[in-house]
């Protein structure tokens, strides 16, 4: 576990959105490749301007640059010299970390893989729903935790959307492979960010 939190802590950031509210959304997120922090949509839709604090405390500007609105995955450009995640796969039963930001600063917490699933969750425009693969997990998940990477064995898994409305201590994460296809054609440049939430 404890190279879980090392790795954990020191790729994951804070995320802070403004310009859909008079307060800025938070989430969390984690680099994932190369200047690249992956994070969930919801989070960063419709910001005028988004910055990440670094496991240093340092803020950096972010600029969401490939975003699947669908799916609630988003990909931040971030210009720092941070070691990414490698990213793989996990199974139910698997046990890691996530990072969350509690009082401005990153706190690890545990969870359990429970079940692999194919996920029907409303997209973030409320606009119907949407399958993606992801994982049902056990784990303490508050609001502004979206975004946080799971991470088994030092290795990224999955992305937190959502916590359950019907069980205490269930939370759902999108598989970390359904952001491929914006790792795959993400650059440099800035994309639509499209309507606040």
């Amino acid at each position: 576990m404890a190279r879980n939190e090392e790795v954990s802590l020191a790729a994951a950031v804070r995320v802070e959105a403004t310009g859909c509210r008079t307060k800025a959304s938070l989430g969390a997120g984690s680099f994932v490749a190369k200047g690249i922090v992956v994070t969930v949509a919801h989070v960063v839709a419709g910001a005028d301007r988004v910055h990440v604090v670094l496991a240093d405390g340092s803020r950096a500007i972010a600029t969401v640059v490939a975003m699947d609105r669908d799916k609630d995955l988003a990909l931040l450009a971030v210009s720092a010299d941070i070691t990414p995640l490698p990213r793989g796969p996990m199974a139910p039963g698997d046990e890691g970390v996530f990072v969350v930001y509690r009082d401005d600063a990153g706190v690890v917490l545990p969870f359990e893989a429970i079940s692999f699933v194919d996920i029907d969750a409303p997209t973030i425009d409320h606009d119907g729903s949407t399958l993606r693969r992801g994982y049902r997990i056990e784990a303490v998940v508050a609001k502004g935790d979206s975004g946080s990477v799971l991470v088994t064995n030092g290795v990224a898994t999955a992305v937190v959307f959502a916590r359950s409305t019907a069980t205490d201590g269930t939370a759902w994460a999108v598989d970390l492979s359904e952001a491929d296809p914006l790792l795959a054609k993400a650059t440099d440049a800035a994309v639509d960010v499209g309507d606040c939430t």
